[in-house]
This record gives structure tokens, C-alpha cells and sequence, in this order.
């Protein structure tokens, strides 16, 4: 196997895939994505609801509390005859009756049908009344506010003694998690097929008889690589121009976060987890395409891999809550779940960073044997049309002389 080859199967693969308008649609689609729902979130906040019919009502009070000038304010006064039934019938628009306790007794609103979302305002009605009596009793405005106000707090936390780094710092090993997701729904399928293909199209022998099969199997993981940096790249300039143009409307204030904090160790190994990550996926799904004789039997399997790889994401409020419990370590520590939980603990600063470089390593190497397996898998599967391999097929010398008759000496 020599560099020139990987080369020219690297340069095919990624030019082959590059020139598809369907590489294209599914690398602008989540841009596209993000920026329609900026939009929408955009004109929603902007986009003022009708105001609804002032609501003129009449109501009984066991409870002693409500204050008839407050009532009077919000368009209500005691109930007369039958207002019960006159709310019913729509001649009155509601009728509001208090309990004798209202701490621990429901307030009963009958009421004309507003719609679904309107008829909110009945209840929010009652408790303005309600709040409105009560200040009317308290008698003092400085005794009102004390009563209603809500406490504003400033949380300082540390660590070691030095200040926690907070929300900021989980945003960009955030990013990566999110990144890990982009990649296995735009990539996974392609992995998949990248070895399938050819056997389908029944052009792997001829393929095989001037390229050793080590040689195509790292160019067509290498033009993955490209491939997958290009969407990468895409994603990255288009997040940078949504967040510039909606960045006046933000608060990350609000959100608790007053700057975005880059902590290099925790980006890094946060980079080494994601590589390993993807090293270890893209050749389990290289090694399923080149054991399955086409990509409808291979299907299944794929869906096996993306479902295991993102389950960390079901167990999200155990990983957050509670990274020391049993099943998170269980995560952590399986090669097709570590990835995603790994760099969910990192983003949260919940990974040790000597763990996280172990994790990583043992990424790299398991993804290396898979890898190696994989082109094993190809060898031996490559004229093998109409079933897929087995374990046997692997530690038997039956395919020895297809093999050298398919390869040349590598």
C-alpha cells in the first residue's frame, strides 16, 4: 500500500461526493434549519396578540376577602339573582365564587366559552382580584411591595478556592456534543454505504485488482474525513452568521451566563473525544458495509449504531444529576456510548481530564482494531454477493486463494 494510493481512492471518493446535489441539501439543510427557527422565534416575539374583551363579571365571597372597590376596578360586582345561571345561559359573562378558605378551597369560574387558549383569563382574573383585596387589607404600599417582591439573587460559586467557570464554559464542549450529532445524521448513512457500494455494483474485484484493499479502505475513510470537515466548516460559518444577526436579541444574562468562557483543556480533550469517537464509528460502519452484501441488509445495523451511540442523550438528567452513578459509568466506559457521554461530562466539567485522555486513547485504539477488522471483512467478503459474513468466515482458510487471486501482496 502506498501513500499515491490512498491519494487517488481519497481524491475520488471526496470529489464523487462533493460534485452530488445531495451532499449539498443535506449540508445546508440544519443551517437552514436553525435560521427558519431563529426567524419564526423572531416574529413570534414580535407579533403582539389581539387584545381580548374586558370581562365584566359578578361574584359571591365566603371568604370575606374580596374588596368590592377592587371588584369594581376590574369590572365585577356582588352577584344578583340566578348568576349562576345567567353566566351559563351567556347573558352574564362569568361568575366568580370564593371559597371560605381560598388557601386550601378552589375558586368556581362559570363562565363564556373564550377558546381554549383565552379562557386562561377567567383564572388569571380571579387571582388579580384576589392579590388586589389582599394589598387593599395590608393598608401600607411599602408593606404591599415587601409582600410581592421577588427576591433577586447573585450566585458566586467556586471550586479549589477559585471561581467556577459557570454556563460559559460548558458552551463550546457543548458545541462538540451537538457536533457529534450533526455528524452521525449527515455521515452515518454515507459510512455506511462507503464499502457496500462497490459490492453491490459488482466492481470490487476489478477495484481490488489494482488498489490493495487497505489502500481503498483508507481513502474512503480519509475522503469521509474531508467530507465531514467541509459540513463541519459549513455548520460552523453558518451558526457564526445566525449568532452575529441574532445576537442583539439575545439575553445570555437572563440565561445565567456572562461571557463565553474557552477553557483550552477542556476544547481539546473535548477534540481528542470527538476524533476518537469518530474513528470508532465511522469503521464499525465501515466494517457492517463490507460483512453486508448490500446496503437494504445493512440498514438495520446502521440504525443499531446510531441508536446505541446517541443513548447517553435518553439518560441526559441522570448524566448531569448524578455522573457517579452506575449506569452513567456504564456509558462511559462502553466503547459506542463513551463518546457521547464523555463529552457530555466534559462539557460539564464532571470529567476528570486524566479519564477523558484514557477514554480517548482507548477511542483511537479500538477504532484502529475495528478498522483493521474492517478491511479483513472486505477482503473476504468482496465477491461474497448473496450473504453476509460470518464469524466463522474470519478465522477460516477457506477464502485464502480468492483472497490472494482478489489482492495483491500488500
Amino acid at each position: 500500500m502506498s501513500v499515491n494510493q490512498v491519494g487517488v481512492v481519497t481524491r475520488f471518493e471526496f470529489t464523487r461526493t462533493i460534485r452530488r446535489p445531495q451532499f449539498w441539501v443535506a449540508a445546508l439543510l440544519l443551517p437552514a434549519l436553525m435560521a427558519g427557527v431563529i426567524l419564526v422565534m423572531a416574529w413570534a416575539g414580535s407579533t403582539k396578540p389581539t387584545a381580548s374583551d374586558p370581562i365584566t363579571f359578578e361574584y359571591t365571597d365566603q371568604s370575606g376577602v374580596i374588596s368590592e372597590t377592587a371588584a369594581a376596578a376590574l369590572g365585577g360586582k356582588p352577584a344578583g339573582a340566578d348568576a349562576e345561571a345567567r353566566a351559563k345561559s351567556g347573558e352574564l359573562t362569568a361568575y366568580l365564587a370564593f371559597p371560605a378558605d381560598p388557601t386550601t378551597g378552589a375558586v368556581t369560574i362559570i363562565a363564556s366559552d373564550r377558546g381554549l387558549i383565552d379562557n386562561s383569563s377567567y383564572s388569571r382574573l380571579a387571582q388579580n382580584l384576589f392579590n388586589t383585596s389582599v394589598d387593599a387589607r395590608l393598608g401600607s404600599e411599602s408593606t404591599v411591595a415587601l409582600v410581592r417582591a421577588n427576591l433577586q439573587t447573585t450566585v458566586r460559586t467556586y471550586t479549589d478556592g477559585q471561581p467556577a467557570d459557570g454556563l460559559g464554559a460548558m458552551i463550546v464542549p457543548g458545541a462538540l456534543v451537538l457536533l457529534l450529532l450533526v455528524i452521525v445524521s449527515l455521515l452515518g448513512n454515507q459510512m455506511l454505504n462507503s464499502t457496500v457500494e462497490e459490492k453491490e455494483n459488482r466492481i470490487s474485484e476489478m477495484l481490488l485488482v489494482s488498489l490493495p484493499a487497505r489502500a481503498l479502505i483508507h481513502g474512503k475513510i480519509l475522503a469521509l474525513a474531508l467530507i465531514g470537515l467541509v459540513q463541519i466548516v459549513i455548520v460552523i460559518i453558518a451558526s457564526a452568521l445566525i449568532y452575529n444577526i441574532a445576537a442583539p436579541g439575545l439575553n445570555l444574562d437572563g440565561l445565567g451566563v456572562e461571557a463565553i468562557i474557552l477553557d483550552p483543556l477542556r476544547v481539546g480533550l473535548g477534540l481528542l473525544l470527538l476524533l476518537g469517537g469518530l474513528l470508532t464509528l465511522t469503521a464499525l460502519l465501515v466494517l457492517i458495509g463490507a460483512a453486508m452484501p448490500s446496503a437494504k441488509e445493512a440498514a438495520p445495523f446502521f440504525s443499531a449504531v446510531v441508536i446505541v451511540t446517541i443513548a447517553p442523550i435518553y439518560f441526559i438528567s441522570t448524566v448531569l444529576i448524578n455522573p457517579t452513578s452506575p449506569v452513567v459509568q456504564v456509558l462511559t466506559y462502553f466503547p459506542f456510548t463513551a463518546p457521547m457521554t464523555a463529552l457530555i461530562l466534559n462539557a460539564t466539567g464532571a470529567l476528570e481530564p486524566w479519564i477523558g485522555a484514557l477514554i480517548a486513547v482507548g477511542l483511537f485504539v479500538i477504532g484502529a482494531l475495528i478498522l483493521r477488522l474492517a478491511v479483513s471483512a472486505f477482503q473476504r467478503g468482496v465477491i461474497q454477493y448473496d450473504q453476509r459474513l460470518r464469524l466463522a468466515d474470519f478465522t477460516s482458510h477457506r477464502v485464502t486463494q480468492r483472497k490472494e487471486y482478489a489482492c495483491p501482496p500488500q
